[in-house]
């Protein structure tokens, strides 16, 4: 595609996302081997960065975004930047774009962010979201310094001093905060009093406990023309006696007319059973991140009117269904909207209570299972309720037991086999091998991760697998050794170049893990 058809309409692709992930590898190289350069998109407005842990790539990708007119959107997520001079270069590359609005960084930079040294101020940037880093007051006084006409903001802050944000430098701009903030109170509201027009505010902290009495004032006091504010709060409780009392006096502050008729603002607490000290306290609906885990409580409570209201957790999309569910009465809520779940076979009969739907699931892991029929019988019904399941993640004995059901499912493509049980051999072998490749999965499955016993199995998979495109596979024959001088080549990366079609791409992504893309 690269070489015939992407020169023909390279000048009208408005979105383009560059990829080194297991279903993409080296794709940027692949670009520059085709002869083609970001700056050529002519008409690009939003570009995702991607798995990229390549500094020098993501520079040269971030300098020739300078020569697109129309870029208003740019994700750089899941990278790494090495200890290099490049993580400085690649922030003044993205804030000296002209026309960019919307930017994303979910960056893990080794030397740290700072943008304390910047020598541009970005007029054009007004929704900045960055993860992996975390936030001083100093440097965040940097930060909004450099970002003068931010509307939007969602930051990670934590600090163990008492340095104070610059408050002389008012923020009037920003309108919306998102933080996850692990700080003292003073630093909190140093925080707020920057950003006197706040309208929307939302917290997740572990670092102070407020009861509604005091979030109240701080509000009114330092961001009076807020509109929806949304926190969570895990609280540990110093005084394990009469648990139940302190947190009925923690729910009644939020109980007044400020939450209640004012706002419209309802909490919710929960005291989880795997603990005895912490509890949870957050508002309705839930909106903290996409991921939850779903286990048993001892206590919870609500100030909803009707303790039913806010039981279905919408937003959620990622779900870990760690239980059972010991106690349903305190457990009702729901998660309709699941599009990846992780859970243990055979789970209990609450679990089509709470997660009613799997219609948009595209990712099932299964992290541990008992071998017995139910678990079968369970999983052949999960996937039977999953239409849109793209990805699944089994034990490998499992997968075996599978295959004898004559399972099919036609979304099916993304397939790593694990081993749960075996504690000896944990390489398929080739008989195992051959099962799978004649199985209705192993025929449609187009992404695979394995270990095997042979790198000769691999070459079988290749071949008999047709529409596979991505494999990632181990080899227990794999004499590689990082840390060793002996092998100044990597002799199993030799031989599949060899013996394998020149098509293919074949690299060592990890010291055991060998990723190849299939060109057919």
């Amino acid at each position: 595609m690269c070489e015939q058809y992407l020169p023909l309409i390279i000048d009208q692709v408005s979105s383009l996302c560059l990829s080194d992930s297991e279903e993409t590898p080296q794709l940027p190289e692949l670009l520059i081997h085709y002869g083609l350069t970001i700056d050529e998109f002519t008409h690009l407005r939003s570009l995702l960065i991607q798995k990229i842990d390549s500094s020098n790539t993501i520079f040269n990708i971030t300098s020739d975004c300078f020569y697109l007119p129309y870029l208003t959107h740019l994700k750089i997520i899941e990278c790494h930047v090495a200890n290099d001079k490049n993580s400085h270069q690649i922030i003044n590359n993205i804030w000296r774009l002209p026309r960019l609005k919307h930017c994303t960084l979910d960056v893990i930079f080794e030397d740290g962010l700072t943008f304390a040294e910047l020598p541009i101020i970005s007029t054009s940037i007004e929704y900045l979201l960055i993860k992996n880093v975390i936030f001083s007051s100093i440097g965040l006084t940097h930060l909004l310094n450099s970002t003068s006409y931010l509307q939007h903001l969602c930051i990670q802050f934590g600090q163990s001093s008492n340095a104070e944000l610059d408050t002389r430098h008012i923020i009037p701009s920003i309108i919306s905060l998102k933080l996850n903030f692990d700080g003292s109170l003073a630093a909190l509201t140093n925080i707020l009093q920057s950003m006197p027009n706040l309208q929307y505010f939302t917290l997740e902290t572990s670092a102070i406990n407020l009861n509604g009495n005091q979030w109240k004032e701080i509000l009114n006091d330092y961001i009076p023309k807020i509109k929806i504010f949304r926190f969570l709060m895990k609280v540990l409780s110093i005084e394990h006696n009469n648990m139940e009392e302190q947190l009925d006096d923690l729910l009644k502050t939020f109980q007044t007319s400020f939450w209640l008729q004012d706002h419209q603002w309802f909490i919710r607490c929960d005291w989880p059973q795997h603990t005895k000290k912490v509890f949870i306290v957050y508002t309705l609906p839930y909106c903290f991140g996409n991921s939850c885990g779903v286990y048993s409580n001892r206590w919870s409570k609500s100030t909803c009117p009707n303790a039913h209201d806010y039981n279905s957790y919408n937003r959620v999309t990622n779900v870990l269904y760690k239980g059972p569910i010991d106690n349903s009465s305190l457990y009702r809520r729901c998660y309709p909207g699941i599009h990846r779940l992780t859970l243990r076979l055979p789970f209990d009969n609450k679990f089509w209570t709470i997660i009613p739907t799997l219609d948009h699931l595209t990712s099932l892991e299964v992290i541990e299972t008992r071998e017995n029929s139910q678990s079968e019988l369970q999983l052949k019904n999960l996937l039977n309720r999953a239409p849109r399941l793209e990805f699944l993640c089994i034990d490998v004995t499992l997968f075996l037991l599978l295959t004898q059901l004559n399972i099919t499912h036609s979304s099916l493509r993304r397939l790593h086999l694990k081993h749960y049980r075996a504690k000896m051999n944990r390489y398929m072998n080739a008989t195992q091998c051959s099962i799978l490749t004649d199985s209705l999965i192993g025929r449609q499955c187009e992404v695979l991760r394995i270990r095997v016993e042979n790198r000769a199995i691999v070459l079988d998979l290749v071949r008999t697998m047709h529409n596979l495109r991505a494999l990632k596979c181990e080899c227990q024959d794999d004499i590689w050794n990082n840390n060793s001088l002996l092998f100044s080549k990597d002799e199993l990366i030799e031989w599949f170049r060899r013996v394998l079609p020149e098509k293919c791409s074949i690299r060592r992504q990890e010291p055991r893990l060998i990723q190849m893309w299939i060109n057919r």
